[in-house]
């Protein structure tokens, strides 16, 4: 890692972790500075402004997040829409714990209404929502998952997998767990398979599966 990604990847880390602790609002780039321990004009010589830094750091996340989709999906016709759609949770889930506050901080910040979430909303989540429905339909079509909505089943497994992260706080003050714990980590993502067994996953031949 060269000098310039180095210093990009302080700004990024500071940035995130501010952005987390305090909003958005209340972090200035002298904040960011002081804790990244550079010039904060080395902030506006990378990303312009604290919007061109906030933008850098949705697209950064949500790149990373997406190859995480893509290489489960490059092995959906090897691995069965029942196995590839439990490591999509396995690899979602532990994506979001190592990059725990870049996730509480962007869904928090992608629940606003703004033009650029919007952009998020249609580009990136698009993307995933388009992942998540082959994978779908290919189990419907070899009649591995049962006759379910596509829509609402797809909305349940985003609050299974959001969960951690939007309750994080719930999760450690009134449940005493601690979501970034490797063996609460382990757990969750077993609970989550089990809900998918239970609610999606088709053990026994039907005669008609079809996308709703």
């Amino acid at each position: 890692m060269n000098r310039q990604t180095k210093t990009k990847q302080a700004i990024l880390d500071a940035a995130l972790y501010l952005f987390h602790l305090k909003g958005f609002h209340a972090t200035s780039l002298r904040d960011i500075g002081q804790k990244a321990q550079i010039n904060p004009a080395n902030i506006a010589y990378y990303f312009k402004n604290k919007n061109g830094l906030l933008e850098f750091c949705l697209t950064s996340y949500f790149e990373d997040y997406i190859d995480v989709l893509d290489r489960n999906i490059q092995v959906l016709d090897e691995k069965g829409p029942q196995e590839c759609l439990m490591d999509l949770v396995r690899e979602i889930l532990h994506f979001q714990a190592k990059n725990f506050l870049a996730s509480s901080f962007i869904y928090g910040e992608t629940a606003l209404d703004s033009n650029l979430n919007r952009e998020i909303l249609s580009t990136y989540y698009m993307k995933e929502n388009y992942y998540f429905q082959v994978v779908y339909e290919k189990g419907f079509k070899e009649k591995l998952f049962r006759h379910v909505s596509f829509p609402i089943s797809m909305l349940q497994l985003k609050g299974q997998l959001s969960a951690p992260i939007i309750h994080a706080r719930y999760a450690r003050e009134v449940l005493h767990i601690f979501p970034q714990e490797s063996y609460y980590i382990e757990k969750y993502i077993e609970d989550t398979i089990h809900f998918l067994h239970g609610t999606l996953f088709n053990n026994e031949p039907v005669r008609k599966l079809a996308l709703s």
